[in-house]
């Protein structure tokens, strides 16, 4: 008898592909994905997903009991500028007048929610 092989789910999945990114001293190729089991067009849709998701604004998901809640942490606004502080090709001066005006707008993000400015 053959025993039946269980899928990973798409989180196993997940933190396989992060813990062999992880592990990598230097950039590879695609290809190499094939040694924790993905194939080549497979890798690459991965790859693709990660990547849009990395784009994203932040979200932070808080469970209480059954219920699960989902709340966005940045507009767009602060999501742009945070991939401009993670934008190697911008000089360290542009980088760090972009960190002060993130964390600029996120103050008064967050002095917006709790009501200590008015919309």
């Amino acid at each position: 008898m053959s025993k039946k092989r269980r899928r990973r789910t798409l989180a196993e999945r997940a933190e396989s592909i992060f813990r062999f990114i992880e592990a990598q001293p230097e950039p590879f190729p695609k290809s190499e994905f094939q040694r924790i089991g993905l194939n080549p067009t497979t890798a690459e849709s991965w790859v693709r997903l990660i990547e849009y998701i990395q784009s994203q604004p932040r979200i932070r998901v808080t469970k209480m009991g059954a219920s699960t809640f989902i709340e966005k942490l940045e507009n767009r606004y602060l999501s742009m500028l945070r991939k401009r502080i993670l934008d190697s090709s911008l000089s360290m001066k542009e980088r760090s007048r972009t960190m002060d005006d993130y964390i600029s707008a996120l103050v008064t993000l967050e002095r917006i929610e709790d009501g200590r400015i008015k919309k």
